[in-house]
Order: structure tokens, then C-alpha cells, then sequence
């Protein structure tokens, strides 16, 4: 296991990055913590993170609708928000300059029995930079996303367990910088249909399978639960471009390797905390330290509410709550991406709203035979 687990490190050093990273799903959880959920990832985004964590799970769980929005913090940019409402034509430069617009939607219902679950990919998300007053360039990064996600987990050793899953993925993207006023630019927008303007600006759809891998180690010790985790998302991802006039390819869906450790410690009365810390981009080489360090932690004040918080990246920070009722779960808060290539290069700050009903839990083996 060491020797394989070696190999796969050494085999993900040869990749580079540059950007936000692209993801297929995000768990809201995850976002209010730092995005630290490798050693975590036990709720519905499960296969998102790391499928070994599949092997923690021995009941039926269902999770059938669970909408979730991002997007630009308002309270952020009010300002810069309040002058794009009023802006002409030809003021729009100066009112959209430097101001990192993110609008974002995922639906990914699910359900997982024992250690083996399957989730739908449905997610779309658009971000928008202009940059550079003197020749204004917008940078567009829009994909959209459907297909499936589907995984198993087993154990391996004691406390230690590994997981594989499979993906389907059909996608659709946008990927370049445009001159403001340019004709590629003016064209697209003086189309009627939504459709017709994403075309002109080089809209290309794709399509492909993938493979992640896992593994995830467990140790109980009565009040506290120490866990380690290390995964391989997209290990292997192939998006072969349907054909284009432009001979443009769709955007690839890179590694990600991430090793994850966390700390559950549980107290009376449904009073528990949660510590966990991230180290990612374990397959770049040129990557600051800091930029691969995640944190979040959890405070759960009752059974049905917690509050959340999160650093990463040095800088970037995430907060918000959760409430849980049982047949409806939510989660609201702020965060911060880094979207610039270098660390504290450009950051993007977020909120993101997310709603679970009539999700639920059933225990397959009641009697505990």
C-alpha cells in the first residue's frame, strides 16, 4: 500500500496550475470550513472529496433535492453593484473594472446504501473579470456540468479504508479573454438569444469519464475521533471536445490531490467541535506553502444548529450557520476564493445558500446483527 500510494504522489508532481481550481461539487459545509473536508466529507458531497469516506457509512441515506447558490458578496461590492445598475455602454469599463463577478447553481441529489453511493453532477458557474483600464480585457470562465458520480468503499486494514469512484461528465465551457470593444465582443452582445451570445463567444461541449481514489483512516477514542485522509479527484479524467469551427477544447477537469486530518470532539447535550486543516494541490510543484494550507473549524451549539469558520490560502476567509431541523437541513455564510494564479494575487469573496428537504436516514441494520 506505501509503494502505491508513492506512486500516485510522484505521478501527480508533473501538473501545473493556474486559476481557481475547478471543481464539480462543493459541499456548503466545506465552503463555511476553509474548504478543509478531506478528512471530513460524510455528508451528501461524500464523492466529491474522497470516496473512501464511504466506508464510514452503514445505513440508506437519501438526499433528493438540495439546491445550492453562490455568488458575488453583495455587502462586498454594494458600491461597485449599485454604479453597474446605472451604467451606459460606454461607462461599463469603469464600473465592472477589478470587480469579480461569480453567479453559481449546483443540484446534486443522491443517495448512499452502506458503503456504496452514486450522486448526479448538475452544476453551473459563471465567473467575469475586466481587467487592464487601458485596453480592458474581460476574462470569462463559464462551464456547466451534468452527469454522475458513483463510488464504493472497503476496508483494507484496521481503522484504514480506501474507496474508488466513477464519473460521467458532459460539459459545457467558456474560456478566454475578450477586448471590451472588440467586434468578437460587440457581436456577441447584440444577440437576442442567450444561446446565440454564448455561441459567439465560443460556447464548445464535451463529454468523457473519470476515476478518483482515496483512502481514509479512522481512530475512535470515546469522546474524540481522530481522522486522516488523502485523495486522488479525477486521477484520470478524459473530456474528449465535440466538434467546432474554431477547433476550441472544451476546459479539462484536472487533478486534485489533497491529504486531510480532523479532530472531532463530542460533548453533552449535542455540544460538539470540529477541527480540521487541509494540505492541497499535493500534485503542483510551483505552489506556494501557504496556498496549500486549509483550516475550518465547527462549534455545535445544539443538535440542530452550528456555527462555522474557515482560513485558507493565508488569507482567505469563511464563515456562516448551519441549521438542521431534520427534513430540512441549510447552510448560509461567506467565502473567499483565490483567483489569481499567484498567492494573494486576486480573491474573490462569496456567499453561499444552501437548502436540503426532505433528505433523510434510515438504519439498515436496526437490531445491530
Amino acid at each position: 500500500m506505501k509503494k502505491i500510494i508513492l506512486i500516485l504522489f510522484i505521478f501527480t508532481l508533473n501538473f501545473a496550475m493556474a486559476g481557481e481550481v475547478r471543481t464539480l461539487g462543493r459541499s456548503p459545509r466545506a465552503l463555511l470550513m476553509g474548504d478543509a473536508y478531506t478528512a471530513i466529507a460524510d455528508d451528501e458531497y461524500t464523492l466529491f472529496y474522497n470516496p473512501a469516506i464511504l466506508a464510514r457509512h452503514s445505513s440508506f441515506s437519501f438526499y433528493p433535492i438540495n439546491p445550492q447558490v453562490t455568488g458575488t458578496n453583495p455587502l462586498k461590492y454594494a458600491d461597485e453593484a449599485e454604479a453597474l445598475g446605472e451604467a451606459s455602454v460606454d461607462t461599463l469599463a469603469d464600473s465592472i473594472m477589478g470587480l469579480p463577478i461569480h453567479v453559481g447553481y449546483s443540484l446534486t441529489p443522491g443517495f448512499k446504501i452502506g458503503t456504496f453511493g452514486i450522486s448526479l453532477i448538475n452544476n453551473s458557474h459563471t465567473n467575469i473579470n475586466l481587467q487592464n483600464r487601458v485596453n480592458p480585457t474581460l476574462d470569462i470562465d463559464h462551464r456547466v456540468d451534468r452527469g454522475f458520480t458513483t463510488g464504493f468503499a472497503f476496508q483494507i486494514a484496521e481503522n484504514l479504508a480506501m474507496g474508488m469512484s466513477f464519473k460521467y461528465l458532459q460539459r459545457e465551457s467558456i474560456y478566454d479573454s475578450y477586448y471590451l470593444y472588440g467586434t468578437t465582443f460587440s457581436d456577441a452582445i447584440s444577440q437576442d438569444e442567450i444561446a446565440d451570445i454564448l455561441d459567439d463567444l465560443g460556447r464548445v461541449k464535451g463529454s468523457g469519464y473519470g476515476f478518483d481514489l482515496g483512502f481514509d483512516y479512522v481512530k475512535n477514542n470515546g469522546a474524540s475521533t481522530l481522522m486522516f485522509g488523502l485523495s486522488f479527484m479525477d486521477l484520470y479524467t478524459k473530456l474528449t471536445t465535440d466538434e467546432n469551427d474554431e477547433d476550441r477544447e472544451v476546459q479539462a477537469q484536472p487533478l486534485q490531490a489533497n491529504f486531510g486530518s480532523a479532530l472531532v470532539i463530542e460533548g453533552p447535550a449535542g455540544f460538539d467541535v470540529t477541527f480540521s486543516a487541509d494540505i492541497r494541490h499535493l500534485e503542483q510543484r510551483d505552489v506556494e506553502m501557504l496556498r496549500r494550507l486549509y483550516l475550518g473549524a465547527e462549534l455545535g451549539l445544539t443538535p440542530a444548529i452550528s456555527l462555522l469558520a474557515g482560513l485558507n490560502e493565508l488569507d482567505n476567509y469563511s464563515y456562516g450557520v448551519k441549521l438542521n431541523t431534520g427534513l430540512i437541513k441549510a447552510y448560509a455564510g461567506f467565502y473567499t476564493s483565490e483567483i489569481g494564479e499567484k498567492l494573494s494575487q486576486e480573491e474573490s469573496e462569496r456567499f453561499v445558500v444552501y437548502v436540503s428537504l426532505f433528505s433523510f436516514d434510515f438504519n439498515l441494520n436496526p437490531k445491530g446483527d
